[in-house]
């Protein structure tokens, strides 16, 4: 079973005793999918291949179908990128079963009605536990 650091508004949660706190199962794979996604091509120096394009997406550029299809596609990419990399930790580290992706259920994207740079992302994976774990995302694109 492996573990991340939790992350609590953008930053590393420290415990009562002055410990970092630590996640696993469907919570690390949550956060997971939210920092692969939040997290721009680029923005790991040691890894560059790591995040995803949703915040590079221009608004205006297309009308809101395309927009929408691109945010989608993009979201897909980094989520498939996100399930290829568990496959290759799976080589060298034991994954609970509630960490692993199996497949991409649904990826649903909607405009916010009060800010159109504001687009709802929800992200619905299905674990090698047979559990579905989902997350809504707010993106604003510039």
């Amino acid at each position: 079973m492996s573990f991340d650091l939790k992350i609590s508004k953008g930053d590393l949660e420290i415990g009562p005793s002055g410990q970092m706190v630590t996640i696993s199962g469907n919570k690390k794979l949550r956060q997971d999918i939210i920092k692969i996604l939040l997290t721009a091509y680029g923005d790991n120096k040691y890894h560059p291949g790591y995040g995803s394009g949703i915040g590079q997406i221009e608004i205006g550029s297309t009308d809101f179908k395309l927009t929408e299809s691109e945010i989608k596609n993009t979201a897909l990419s980094a989520i498939n990128g996100l399930i290829s990399m568990q496959r290759r930790q799976a080589r060298t580290q034991t994954l609970s079963p509630s960490e692993v992706i199996v497949s991409v259920l649904d990826i649903g994207v909607l405009r916010d009605n009060a800010d159109p740079r504001l687009y709802n992302l929800r992200i619905s994976v299905l674990t090698q536990q047979l559990t579905e774990v989902f997350d809504n995302i707010t993106i604003r694109l510039i």
